[in-house]
């Protein structure tokens, strides 16, 4: 199994997908809302426990990130860049592969398509539609995790 995630300054999103490129097969995916008014140990200690259930939970083999670097403020510093830490920490005490992911990155070729291929279309064509949160952000984390499958 392999999962993406991709964290925002408000919560962060996660998909699991198993099987192949050429068939993949839908898993599982979440939002998970930051809590409010946490100091940045409690957002740091917090990341620690989510994160580690779910990878308990699911077990993956493979586990990416989408890395972006903008809006450069300490709210993105604590709510996006320390999770991100965490989750590497998590899967280095784990075993887990873990690699990261440009949103650049996200290219038809990929995905063996055409140019100028919507790949939120072909997503939906391959792994079905998964509401709620099925929005941008979601098929994007979907597509770094189909970018991990075999």
């Amino acid at each position: 199994m392999k999962i993406a995630f991709t964290f925002t300054s408000n919560d962060f999103y996660y998909v699991a997908l198993t099987g192949t490129k050429k068939n993949p097969v839908f898993n599982s995916k979440d939002k998970i809302k930051l809590p409010a008014n946490y100091s940045v140990p409690q957002t740091v200690a917090w990341f620690e426990t989510q994160l580690d259930m779910i990878l308990n939970l699911l077990s993956p083999n493979g586990v990416s990130y989408k890395l972006t670097i903008n809006n450069v403020t300490n709210n993105y510093v604590s709510n996006v860049y320390y999770g991100q830490a965490i989750l590497n920490l998590l899967c280095s005490r784990k075993g887990i592969v873990i690699t990261h992911m440009s949103p650049s990155s996200l290219v038809p070729s990929k995905f063996e398509q055409p140019k100028g291929c919507d790949l939120h279309k072909y997503l939906d064509g391959v792994i079905g539609v998964h509401p709620p949160y099925w929005d941008k952000t979601m098929r994007d984390t979907a597509l770094i995790s189909l970018t991990q499958l075999p």
